[in-house]
């Protein structure tokens, strides 16, 4: 890769215009422009208004319209509240007088002894008497309750054909006539229902209409109303369409379109019984589209505008009768109904669009006459939104060129959007001519690769992605302080319709940082040096124990995959373990034979007394606390370092100076070494480690360098 030579920050200079961003000929766009949108936008703005409030009169006339559904809603429900309660107290009554009969004692009392006298009536005690007393209970009750038929003959003899429709008739338990009033025949009266009930019913007649029917149960004397227990029947009859057209009649309601009925489910049809007004009734199929009756018998209760028996709208509500299996319906023609309201409603819906017409106009008036005017405004403002943008654009241009970081912006197809001063002097080139350019052709297509990879990464994440960019010195007569660092950093445009999908780039020349970084480094790595060779002098016993101890600890941190960071922290702390010794007086460090227990621990706390020296000091990484950490590393109660690095400079401390040879004595061998620091696996040692040395011995060469170093001095070592 060719070489970029770092470049000085630029002088400040004269701004210039950004072309891409915006072109010359935009102002004159503006300008001419003179805000005619707003005009649009305001008069737009009156067509909606005008749409919306027709709307409104719309939607304000259908909730009128539902308003007055709602009273006549509130209106048929009073009035089938009132005829369904009058209807059910009518019936109520009726089903009275027959259980009152049915519980009459003396014909109880007949009825029991007919039964035990297996229906032989002349085996009942006095039969002509309590025959006589039950025949006169039937025709009073009769004559009171309307349940007989002015129109029938005279009663004849109880073999002979009835033709009455109304009357009152006791039947035994097998069902066989006992008494009846005058020519009634209750042979087509139900008499099914719930234990001690009256049965009530209605039957249609061709002639006569509507006959209520009830069928009430006998129960002998002091027993308990049970299926099959009955001594007998009292049945009724009568004709129902008068006395029902008068309950269904509501006082005081205007008869014009409004009828009451009766209806009940018959079969597949809706049988329309009785009309308050003698409307025809007949059966009409409940699958008849929107049929009134049917849709009261569906959903009773319920209100809505259906279809009456001529298909006619009407407005339908209904109730269920409790006393009897039908259902009463209240309707209204639709048309004479709402005809009043219709023509209010009609009324105002046309003075409301008047209204808003007239408004509109005025409001379409006023607005011509101020859209000249906002326009005339609208260009001069537009004028200085101009001149302050072009402004701000110079002063961003003044500002980025006077930037020591090159500064670009890169299309989705890889082409310069914009680029400041400084990027412009890297590339050899005036920043305006590499507009439009691709970066290929002008940086070289090697250069532009690796750059183009990285803005197409941040595009897709939409996060910024940095880089590091080293380029080494060409040529083999260039050394380390000729390399060339550049950090990058690639943040994604928001998308817009100038630039599109585009990526700021940002790079900054970190070349002689770097050169000062590496410079320290060296004068560090010269005193560290110093520092270990002056410890040495005073130890030849020791000599070249932190070099020793720095190697292996760096192949240890090596072999258990650490950081480059925690490599190079561990390689230091081996260095400058030994720093301490120089407060040790040499005459202990020479000295040969055994050591007393405070001369021992003046030797072994050197490593503390090295990382007191060098507190303070600025390292790269944690030197000091893994000295410290490693010297504390096995002694009771200390457990094992927290640091990586202090873990493994323990381990490489001991394996050194177990297999080196010392005043007090001699060296161990390399197996001797691994036995006596596997001893202390858990307690002074981590495993981890321990395993990494083992790994490093024997996988790695390390016994073979080890075992030489230990057949000779430990100076030469």
């Amino acid at each position: 890769m060719g070489t970029v030579a770092p470049t000085p920050a630029p002088e400040p200079a004269e701004p210039t215009r950004i072309a891409e961003a915006v072109p010359p000929e935009a102002e004159e766009v503006v300008e001419a422009s003179g805000g005619d949108w707003r005009p649009w936008a305001v008069g737009a703005l009156l067509v909606l208004a005008a749409v919306a409030g027709v709307l409104w009169v719309f939607r304000f006339v259908d909730g009128e319209r539902q308003q007055e559904l709602r009273v006549w809603q509130d209106r048929l429900a009073l009035v089938a509240e009132s005829r369904a309660a009058a209807t059910d107290e009518w019936l109520q009554g009726q089903r009275s007088e027959i259980a009152a009969l049915a519980d009459n004692t003396s014909l109880r009392l007949l009825l029991s002894e007919l039964a035990l006298a297996g229906g032989d009536l002349h085996k009942v005690t006095d039969a002509d008497g309590q025959v006589g007393y039950a025949d006169n209970l039937l025709e009073a009750t009769a004559e009171r309750s309307g349940y007989v038929d002015p129109d029938a003959r005279p009663r004849v003899g109880a073999n002979l054909p009835y033709e009455a429709h109304a009357g009152i008739a006791v039947l035994d338990g097998k069902g066989r006539p006992v008494i009846a009033t005058s020519a009634f025949d209750s042979g087509d009266v139900a008499r099914a229902g719930a234990p001690g009930e009256v049965a009530l019913s209605l039957a249609v007649d061709p002639k006569s209409g509507p006959l209520l029917q009830l069928a009430a149960p006998v129960y002998a004397l002091q027993s308990d109303p049970a299926p099959g227990q009955e001594v007998g029947w009292v049945i009724a009859q009568r004709p129902a369409d008068a006395p029902l057209r008068r309950l269904l009649t509501q006082p005081g309601l205007p008869p014009a379109g409004i009828e009451i009925w009766l209806l009940r489910r018959e079969g597949a049809a809706v049988d329309y019984l009785v009309e308050a007004g003698g409307g025809a009734g007949g059966l009409l199929a409940a699958d008849t589209p929107d049929l009134a009756g049917a849709a009261a018998l569906a959903q009773p209760g319920g209100f809505g505008i259906h279809g009456d028996r001529d298909g006619k709208p009407v407005l339908a509500l209904s109730r269920r009768l409790a006393q009897a299996p039908l259902t009463l319906m209240v309707t209204a023609d639709k048309a004479a109904a709402l005809a009043e309201s219709e023509a209010r409603l009609g009324r105002l819906m046309v003075l409301l669009l008047l209204a808003i017409g007239l408004i509109g106009a005025g409001m379409a008036v006023i607005w011509r006459h101020g859209a000249s005017r906002r326009a005339r405004f609208a260009a001069r403002a537009y004028r200085q939104a101009a001149r302050a943008l072009a402004e701000q654009r110079d002063l961003l241009r003044l500002v980025t060129d006077n930037q020591p970081t090159a500064i670009t912006i890169l299309d989705s197809e890889g082409r310069y959007r914009f680029a400041n001063r400084t990027a412009g002097t890297r590339a050899g080139m005036a920043s305006a001519d590499m507009l439009g350019k691709e970066m290929s052709a002008v940086r070289g297509a090697a250069a532009a690769r690796r750059t183009l990879a990285l803005a197409e990464q941040a595009r897709g994440s939409g996060e910024p992605v940095s880089d590091t960019l080293r380029i080494e010195p060409a040529g083999p007569g260039g050394d380390e302080t000729d390399r060339q660092v550049f950090a990058t950093d690639h943040i994604p445009v928001p998308r817009n319709a100038t630039l599109g999908d585009a990526v700021l780039v940002v790079e900054r020349d970190l070349t002689t940082e770097f050169r000062e970084r590496a410079r320290r480094e060296r004068a560090l790595g010269d005193l560290v040096e110093a520092l270990v060779r002056l410890v040495d002098k005073r130890d030849p016993f020791a000599a070249d124990h932190s070099q020793r101890v720095g190697r292996l600890a760096q192949s240890l941190a090596r072999e258990m995959g650490l950081s480059e960071r925690e490599r190079e922290t561990a390689r230091v702390a081996g260095l400058l373990m030994n720093v301490g010794k120089i407060a040790v007086p040499e005459t202990l460090l020479t000295r040969k034979g055994e050591l007393s227990d405070e001369e021992r621990r003046l030797v072994r706390d050197s490593m503390s007394a090295s990382a007191d020296l060098l507190q303070g000091i600025e390292l790269d990484g944690p030197v000091v606390e893994t000295l410290r950490q490693a010297q504390d590393a096995g002694r009771p109660g200390a457990g094992q370092p927290p640091l990586a690095p202090a873990r493994i400079l323990a381990v490489a401390n001991a394996f050194v100076g177990m297999v080196s040879d010392r005043a007090w004595r001699s060296r161990l061998s390399v197996d001797e070494a691994i036995a006596e620091i596997m001893a202390g696996i858990g307690t002074r040692y981590d495993r981890g480690v321990v395993a990494a040395l083992i790994g490093y011995l024997d996988n790695k060469g390390g016994r073979a360098d080890w075992d030489a170093a230990a057949s000779r001095p430990s100076t030469e070592a």
